[in-house]
């Protein structure tokens, strides 16, 4: 018998060991995004929220982007593709930029 955290076994019902790491996922993924949000409307971001390595203008100012789509708060704003540090994300709720940084409570 394989063994697993006492508290997952509270997720358990009817002996079902991938229901338990089904909870442990969404428990790890909400806390992994539990410290981000926008810091001008609040709103979280979910490990499915993507953005793109696009050139823009201001506040960015980079127009060499790579195309890549990825979670930018999984590599702390890194592009994944072009190694470009993004300094300012778009929030994809209420679509004004603000300092990367910003976005992590604990700053």
């Amino acid at each position: 018998m394989d063994t697993y955290p006492l508290s997952l076994w509270l997720f358990l019902r009817n002996g079902n060991a991938d229901e338990v790491w089904q909870v442990a996922e969404a428990i790890k993924e909400d806390l992994y995004f539990a410290g981000i949000r926008c810091p001008l409307c609040k709103w979280r971001p979910a490990r499915s929220s993507r953005w793109v390595c696009v050139s823009v203008g201001h506040p960015e100012n980079y127009f060499d982007g790579c195309g890549t789509r990825w979670n930018t708060f999984e590599t702390r704003g890194v592009c994944p593709g072009c190694s470009h540090q993004w300094k300012w994300t778009m929030c994809l709720s209420c679509h004004k930029p603000s300092p990367h940084e910003d976005w992590y409570e604990s700053n």
